[in-house]
């Protein structure tokens, strides 16, 4: 190697100047200063999240050393690498500080309805910068169960028909049907059944009785095909409306005909004049017309038998929204509801294997006429329809009566086996029943005379008034603050109703706030009961102080934009409550009808 002549620059012994050595030494310790770590735990809120609801994370985030995190510079991003369809848009997160410099986080975002039951991978990235700027990263991995709440939203429903298929649904709800047909209504219906169609199929043959009883039980099941697709349609309304105390007090009445039918105090059945005309001569064109039209009339007679289950299923396709679903799913029910009829109409003979209906069917329809008696005064129950001072003795009325046709004065006979002298002593147990409400009902209310028990505690409250004036409580103004509900901001049906609810949406998304609203119509008894019973409730009143609170009068049911609002907001009947979080996502999973105060709290403190 060379020497250096003494007028040139010094060099170092790899070539490069000092500055070029003073440079790569800079790198080198740069490169071997030991990257700042950034530890993450995360804990999940819940064993498992509800599908409709929210993934709420608790994480914690701390940089090792004696570092200081920038708290405006930590972002948690969450995934579900099996299911991106599972989460939503996250809310904001909520940074607060913990001990140590750490951060902790509050992360919430949707459980969407596209997501699909079942367990799921989560990986949550956490980024960050201490306050001088450098960059932090960490990245944890844990799993979290989804699955569907008690309710059947209309995503439920669409995964179970997605996985079980629509013939395995179908197939269910025939079956129920044929549960259906072995009710104490349809075997009434029997003997029409055979008057209409029998004696023909046992001249003709059995084909030509198939061809009647099948186009019977076909007008049977249309009736509750065309319900089906009433419900799960726009004119859902319709279903609403028949909460209107016009509507329950004929249905009432209804069953409590059919109630005394059951017991045996007259026949119900078609005039005969009319049976006649509908059977048509020679069962040609008119004929087949007057079978389906008398099936019809079979599936009217026979809907208060199946109620319970009739109207869960229609409940159920009105979540959907598919009118289609909703007519074949309850045109399925009523075919099945009718196969026994089908039997009985083909092959009269099949009449003589059937349980011959003797004392033990009389018992049964007379526990269903019970049945109906009840139903029918559940429907106009006191705050419904009828004012407790009326209701009170019409039950008592109706339960003597009851009573009598159960045979609770029958004169016993020695041969009597151990049911009928049972039977004597409900009937017994009913009557009593029924002077306790008459007698009880007079003493509070009064019937026909004014109550005595009233003039005594009008005579007690005179004489302690004066008493109570003057030791008036000093707490006695916070009476009225039991009395609070919910303040609303009232939109009613008519012009400009879109533009406002429009314009109170936005604020409230500006605001970085909840909005829930409550549709509301002056026959809706439901709607009365979350006024009284719901919107009332102190803890619901409290909560709702962070809402948006918005109260849509939507009593008239031809008005155009307000059915645009309702189909927008997927209201498919009254009431309905719906929840738009504070990012203006409507959360129509979350909607719901009337629900105790307890579980409406719930939703409500659960939406962001």
């Amino acid at each position: 190697m060379h020497p250096f002549p003494d007028d040139r620059p010094p060099m170092s012994t790899s070539g490069r100047s000092p500055w070029q050595a003073w440079l790569c030494a800079g790198l080198v310790i740069v490169m071997a200063t030991p990257t700042l770590a950034l530890d993450l735990a995360v804990t999940i809120r819940g064993k498992s999240v509800e599908i409709g609801r929210d993934l709420v994370l608790d994480a914690v985030v701390s940089p090792a050393g004696s570092e200081f995190l920038d708290s405006e510079s930590v972002k948690l991003e969450v995934a579900a690498a099996d299911d991106a369809a599972l989460l939503g848009t996250p809310y904001p997160a909520k940074v607060t500080s913990a001990d140590g410099g750490a951060l902790a986080i509050e992360w919430a975002a949707p459980v969407t309805g596209k997501g699909h039951p079942g367990e799921h991978r989560l990986t949550v990235r956490a980024t960050a910068k201490t306050v001088d700027g450098q960059p932090l990263k960490a990245e944890w991995t844990g799993s979290v169960t989804a699955a569907y709440g008690k309710g059947w939203s209309a995503d439920r429903i669409q995964n179970f028909l997605d996985r079980r298929g629509l013939p395995f649904f179908l197939m269910l709800v025939f079956g129920f049907g044929l549960l259906m047909s072995l009710s104490p209504c349809i075997y009434p219906m029997i003997p029409i059944t055979l008057a209409v169609i029998g004696a023909r199929s046992q001249e003709k043959g059995a084909l030509h009785g198939l061809g009647l009883s099948a186009t019977y039980v076909l007008g049977m099941a249309l009736v509750y095909a065309v319900l089906g697709a009433l419900s799960a349609s726009v004119f859902s309304g319709i279903t609403a409306f028949m909460q209107s105390p016009i509507v329950v007090g004929p249905i009432a009445v209804l069953l409590l005909v059919l109630a005394f039918s059951m017991f045996g105090a007259f026949e119900l059945q078609a005039p005969a004049f009319l049976r006649d005309r509908l059977a048509g001569p020679g069962g040609g064109k008119g004929g087949l017309l007057g079978v389906f039209a008398m099936g019809m009339v079979a599936g009217l007679v026979a809907s208060p038998c199946v109620g319970p289950f009739l109207a869960a299923l229609l409940v159920w396709v009105a979540t959907t929204g598919n009118w289609v679903l909703g007519f074949f799913a309850l045109l399925t029910f009523g075919l099945g509801m009718g196969m026994l009829l089908i039997g009985v109409g083909t092959f009269p003979a099949l009449l003589g294997t059937l349980p011959r209906s003797g004392g033990w069917m009389d018992t049964v329809k007379r526990g269903m006429g019970l049945l109906l008696v009840v139903m029918a005064f559940w429907f106009v129950r006191p705050g419904i329809v009828l004012p407790a001072n009326l209701y009170y003795p019409l039950v008592g009325i109706a339960a003597i009566i009851t009573a009598v046709f159960m045979g609770a004065f029958d004169h016993p006979q020695e041969n009597w086996a151990w049911w009928p002298r049972t039977r004597m002593a409900l009937g017994l147990v009913v009557f009593l029943a029924g002077v306790w409400f008459l007698l009880g009902s007079f003493l509070a209310h009064g019937f026909l005379m004014p109550s005595p028990l009233g003039a005594v505690a009008t005579t007690s409250i005179e004489t302690a008034a004066p008493q109570a004036g003057a030791s008036r409580s000093p707490n006695a103004g916070t009476a009225a603050e039991s009395h609070a509900k919910v303040a609303w901001e009232v939109v009613a049906s008519g012009p400009g109703a879109r533009a406002r609810l429009d314009a109170v949406r936005a604020a409230a998304r500006a605001e970085g706030k909840p909005v829930m609203i409550d549709f509301w119509a002056s026959w809706c008894i439901y709607c009365k009961k979350l006024d009284k019973l719901v919107w009332s409730d102190p803890a619901v009143v409290a909560e709702s102080a962070r809402w948006k609170t918005i109260k849509v009068d939507a009593t008239a049911t031809d008005d155009a934009e307000m059915t645009s609002i309702k189909e927008e907001l997927g209201v498919t009947g009254l009431p309905r409550v719906v929840f738009i979080d504070s990012q203006g996502t409507i959360l129509k999973d979350r909607s719901s009808g009337f629900a105790p105060a307890p579980d409406m709290l719930a939703v409500m403190q659960g939406v962001r």
